[in-house]
């Protein structure tokens, strides 16, 4: 993957810059809404406080919304600009190279493998570059600065997000030595199917001739059929990762509260409103956390 960066320009490098530039800006916003929410749970909780109060931080908090779903939307055009530039040029070169191959090079590789490397192997890398680009931005710098948030509040609760994230190693880590080889093997068998199709299609007239039609089409449901039955393996193994992803997070949300409650009972006088207003702005720190240790584990995959 490293020796593909000589195929990208300086103008990708400035773009790629601005880009980590507002992943920066949106985690910044993102992590700044829990301590409005936090704000506006003090001035809720506390008798006397005025509406306006409640108002400029509810406004605060919609400004970074809005703010960072701009940033999204900049970082989006950038690292999709990026990425197709980045794969037309590749493309490009993969395709002069391939015309410059002699006849023995071109049967070591197959028609089909090249087919398959110009086309779908591109478009994959591109996929990467645009996903990856932001992941592993964000994913490290949202972690680190949550975790800094977090810093020096109730052990206990650390000690739950803690938990929810080994379990999401555990999830993550399970997918990936289901999924990973399978990968592997889609790409030998979208090369075959390139072939059986390439095979048919030129040798149409002697098909016919011979009258192999039924043949044909055996060997090219048969080519089908592996292709998609391994296909089908991949996607139902990921499927399963955004239902567990989603109790994971639930569980973390509900232990965070459900710990809360013990602390706020245990607590005394305005003890109990400081508690719940650091209860509210943990648990959006701590899905915060799990999204971008997930991030970053499908990243290195």
């Amino acid at each position: 993957m490293w020796k593909l960066l000589k195929y990208s320009k300086r103008k990708d490098w400035l773009m790629i810059l601005l880009s980590i530039a507002f992943i920066v800006l949106q985690v910044a916003l993102d992590l700044k809404m829990p301590d409005y929410m936090s704000e506006i749970t003090k001035y809720i909780t506390i008798p006397g406080s005025a509406m306006s109060d409640v108002l400029i931080a509810g406004g605060k908090m919609l400004a970074c919304a809005l703010g960072s779903m701009a940033s999204s939307v900049i970082v989006g055009y950038l690292v999709a600009k990026v990425a197709s530039g980045f794969s037309m040029r590749l493309r490009d070169a993969v395709y002069n190279k391939v015309l410059s191959f002699s006849m023995e090079e071109v049967g070591k590789f197959s028609t089909a493998s090249l087919i398959t490397r110009s086309t779908n192997d591109i478009q994959q890398v591109q996929m990467v570059i645009a996903f990856g680009l932001q992941a592993a931005v964000k994913a490290p710098i949202m972690a680190v600065w949550a975790i800094m948030k977090i810093a020096g509040k109730s052990w206990q609760w650390t000690a739950a997000t803690g938990v929810a994230v080994i379990f999401l190693l555990i999830v993550i880590t399970i997918v990936f030595f289901l999924v990973v080889p399978k990968f592997t093997k889609i790409q030998g068998l979208t090369d075959n199917l390139n072939r059986v199709t390439r095979e048919n299609l030129n040798g149409i007239r002697v098909v016919r001739a011979y009258n192999a039609e039924d043949y044909q089409q055996d060997k090219f449901e048969n080519a089908n059929a592996e292709l998609t039955k391994t296909n089908l393996y991949t996607q139902k193994a990921l499927a399963v990762m955004s239902p567990m992803m989603s109790l994971i997070s639930g569980g973390l949300t509900l232990s965070i509260y459900w710990i809360g409650m013990y602390l706020i009972n245990a607590a005394s006088g305005m003890d109990k409103m400081s508690l719940f207003s650091d209860m509210v702005v943990f648990s959006s720190y701590a899905m915060h956390i799990s999204i971008a240790v997930m991030m970053l584990i499908i990243t290195m995959m």
